[in-house]
């Protein structure tokens, strides 16, 4: 079920069907090389924002095959929409469980973007965990032409790509296509945690949707990103309060 929130579309799935769902984007790819590429995307509060104010970002995501309530802001928006059984499907947990299938499918893998370094120990820790799987491509240059055809001749058939909010959904959307991979998920801060060059908020403060305070307290950089958060609290709010009293 797809519902929206300020305008921006939001699938309302648990982790299960994301998983699920990413599994078979690569499948039905295998099956018909002609099949549109899927760009999946991760979505907060900050990147519905940024929504409203970039046209390009904002067609991207509206013609996203995936878009999962990665935020407690967005999931509490659904729920006052009435999806009481929304949740959170962050982009860390999503790709945390994914990788076992992509494992057990032989999905072939490719990392794009973060700060140097980061995507190639990434790769490292993510085979060490999963021994059997596949990463046939790794990228820490710019999102443009270059990335993509560094990782074409892989032929890889996912590419999780960390340019940051925005740029990366905008990179998959341009280069699925050229790449000939059949999905792409924008990963963003999680390719740090994959790396292991970046620690985890504690599951409680997970739990408890405190995940982007924990976050800002280690990243102090991203109080300007954040600053948006109080005006889309104020516009959501006035949103559903609109929706309430339809009758």
């Amino acid at each position: 079920m797809r519902a929206r929130v300020l305008g921006c579309p939001v699938d309302i799935v648990d982790m299960a069907t994301a998983v699920q769902t990413v599994v078979e984007m690569v499948e039905r790819r295998r099956a018909d090389a002609t099949s549109h590429p899927a760009v999946v995307i991760t979505l907060n509060p900050e990147m519905v924002m940024m929504a409203r104010r970039s046209p390009a970002f904002s067609a991207v995501l509206e013609s996203a095959s995936l878009v999962v309530p990665d935020g407690i802001g967005l999931v509490r928006a659904l729920r006052r929409r009435g999806h009481p059984e929304a949740e959170r499907v962050g982009g860390a947990d999503l790709i945390g469980s994914y990788l076992p299938e992509a494992e057990r499918h032989a999905h072939r893998i490719a990392l794009v973007g973060g700060a140097p370094g980061v995507a190639g120990a990434a790769r490292d820790r993510m085979v060490e965990t999963h021994p059997g799987l596949q990463v046939v491509a790794v990228s820490d240059g710019p999102p443009g032409r270059i990335t993509a055809s560094e990782v074409e001749t892989a032929r890889p058939e996912v590419v999780l790509a960390a340019f940051g909010a925005g740029r990366q959904e905008l990179f998959l959307d341009r280069y699925l296509g050229p790449i000939g991979a059949a999905t792409g998920i924008g990963v963003g801060g999680s390719l740090d945690y994959l790396a292991g060059r970046v620690r985890r908020a504690p599951t409680v403060v997970r739990r408890v949707g405190l995940e982007w305070a924990w976050r800002l307290s280690v990243q102090p950089w991203r109080v300007r990103r954040q600053s948006v958060l109080p005006v889309y609290w104020w516009l959501e709010r006035r949103e559903a309060a609109t929706l309430r009293a339809k009758p």
